[in-house]
Order: structure tokens, then sequence, then C-alpha cells
């Protein structure tokens, strides 16, 4: 969602992958992955970026390259 954007059904889901560590997906309402996140070592960076996201993410430039 972009800054003046409000929305609900969104969320993040933390994931663990196959080699043990995490990554990060935001999922829209219909369950619809729209982004997935690096992977991190630990559940707890995993975490920190979600924050991240929330604190930031409504703030961020939108660049539309289509």
């Amino acid at each position: 969602m972009s800054k003046d954007e409000t929305g609900s059904g969104y969320r993040f889901e933390i994931v663990a992958s196959k080699d043990g560590q995490h990554f990060v997906r935001f999922v829209a309402s219909n369950g619809e992955t729209m982004v997935r996140t690096e992977t991190y070592t630990s559940k707890a960076s995993a975490k920190n970026a979600i924050e991240s996201l929330k604190t930031r993410g409504a703030a961020a430039d939108v660049h539309d390259e289509a």
C-alpha cells in the first residue's frame, strides 16, 4: 500500500526456509504473496524487518517503472 492507502486483511508472515533461515512475506487479503524479503539467519532479524517496513514503508517514495 502506498502512503495514503488504507486496507484490511494484509499481513506479514515469517517463514522458515529449508536451510533453517527465515524470510518475510507480505500477503494480500486474497492470499497472494505480494513481496518476499531476503533471508535472515534469525527469526529476530525477520521480525526487525517487519517493524522496519511498518515504520518506513508508508513514507517511502513510489516509483512506477511500468
